[in-house]
């Protein structure tokens, strides 16, 4: 069945309006018709079969047929990535969904080719939206990770830090990450990537103090989109074959 999404403020009454871009695809591109169905979600545990009741070129709504809410993920993974150059990001946007990331935040670290000022950041954020929202209509992921816009590695390290986080690091000092694994992981955590060549020794240093702990993920290093997906991955099926710690 063809899936599509539509933010909350699209439904209402029994019925779901698609997007420009939503309704576009499913008139011209799929060439689907009044009658024909679709599944639709909301990016917040809404999913929904609906029967196409109008497609025009200014309008393509459906009538629900059936819903079920899904539940929120119980285990919150944050994957803050500094951002690389060319595509590349918009790759791990959609890897990172897939795996069940539940928030994103993209790094403007020391090292980091790309930089981004003013409203371009913003601009971008929702271009890098658009992404997950495709990665998600693909794997049938129905909870939108939230992407934040990008900031510095100043501006992130003042905000308050998770339960537990973990940083990628070639740094002496880290750890083997199945070592740091040895304890039970609570509901929420982050695991931070650092651009090629790693983050600078002051950002490393000023993140630890911050609460994350350097984890080593072996002895071959490992591009930024390789030790985002392994970090990602570990952490996924750590929180899936261990049960977490009880929210205090």
């Amino acid at each position: 069945m063809n899936r599509f999404f539509a933010p909350p403020s699209q439904w209402a009454w029994g019925r779901v309006v698609l997007d420009e871009a939503e309704g576009r695809h499913a008139a011209e591109v799929l060439r689907l018709g009044v009658g024909d169905t679709a599944s639709v979600f909301d990016g917040a545990g809404r999913l929904s079969e609906i029967r196409f009741v109008t497609v025009g070129k200014r309008r393509v709504e459906g009538e629900i047929v059936k819903e079920r809410a899904v539940p929120r993920p119980s285990f919150e993974l944050t994957l803050v990535q500094a951002v690389p150059k060319g595509k590349l990001f918009e790759w791990i946007l959609e890897k990172a969904t897939e795996l069940g990331v539940t928030r994103i935040v993209p790094l403007l670290s020391d090292r980091t080719v790309v930089q981004l000022e003013g409203g371009e950041r913003e601009h971008k954020r929702e271009k890098w939206e658009r992404a997950v929202v495709e990665a998600c209509k693909q794997c049938g992921q129905n909870w939108l990770p939230r992407v934040e816009a990008p900031l510095t590695t100043a501006q992130f390290l003042q905000k308050e830090p998770p339960c537990r986080a973990f940083v990628g690091s070639l740094h002496p000092g880290a750890v083997p990450f199945g070592v740091a694994l040895r304890e039970q992981l609570p509901k929420a955590v982050s695991f931070l990537v650092g651009p090629e060549g790693d983050f600078t020794s002051d950002e490393m240093e000023r993140i630890c103090a911050w609460g994350a702990q350097p984890v080593d993920l072996g002895e071959i290093i490992l591009r930024v989109e390789t030790a985002a997906m392994y970090g990602l991955s570990v952490l996924s099926h750590t929180a899936r074959s261990l049960p977490v710690a009880p929210s205090t």
